[in-house]
């Protein structure tokens, strides 16, 4: 029981320092649609560093999830490409398609880009990975891909429309959390 008490003391505190560190976002978006809601806060750090604080919600195929998560990336710029490393901690709730609860927790090796095709249009990939070593709970492993295409409507302030999928690994079976495509709106302040 000390052990969980102090599991839960020390992810409460870290959860409270990250959410202290996204009082200052940069970025705000909130991605939706039929069975997906998705908000996302992302704050500029010193140099090419980012972190980006995430709460998803899902009704996929009437199975329910909920995630949150923090990635924290580093970033390089290579003419009008910008490339994205970094890693993710995540917490992920949600029911198979035989109706059985399974919650997962652990951390994601992210990579990702993205390339302004014009002054209006940027396209965006990231690719997450989370193998079974470094994820804990009812998952043998986590994968995740997102692609989006953004248009800037006004001068900090995007429309985007992207695909999603997040597939969970259990052991005896993958399922998908959320297959679908999403769209939203990004502000930048």
């Amino acid at each position: 029981m000390t052990y969980l008490y102090n599991l839960v003391r020390y992810v409460f505190l870290v959860i409270v320092s990250l959410i202290h560190v996204q009082a200052s976002a940069n970025e705000i978006a909130l991605s939706i649609y039929e069975e997906l809601i998705d908000f996302r806060m992302t704050s500029h750090l010193q140099q090419n560093f980012a972190g980006e604080l995430a709460v998803m919600h899902t009704n996929f195929e009437d199975n329910g999830a909920d995630q949150i998560s923090y990635r924290f990336y580093n970033q390089d710029e290579l003419g009008s490409v910008n490339f994205e490393l970094g890693a993710r901690l995540y917490w992920l709730d949600a029911e198979t398609p035989q109706g059985q609860d399974i919650d997962g927790h652990g951390l994601t090796l992210d990579i990702g880009s993205n390339h302004q095709l014009s002054d209006a249009l940027l396209l965006e990939l990231n690719i997450s990975y989370a193998p079974d070593i470094i994820t804990g709970g009812d998952f043998e492993n986590v994968t995740e891909w997102d692609v989006r295409l953004s248009y800037r409507l006004v001068e900090k302030g995007n429309l985007f429309v992207g695909l999603r999928n997040l597939e969970v690994d259990t052991g005896q079976q993958d399922f998908d959390v959320y297959d679908d495509a999403y769209f939203g709106l990004k502000f930048e302040f």
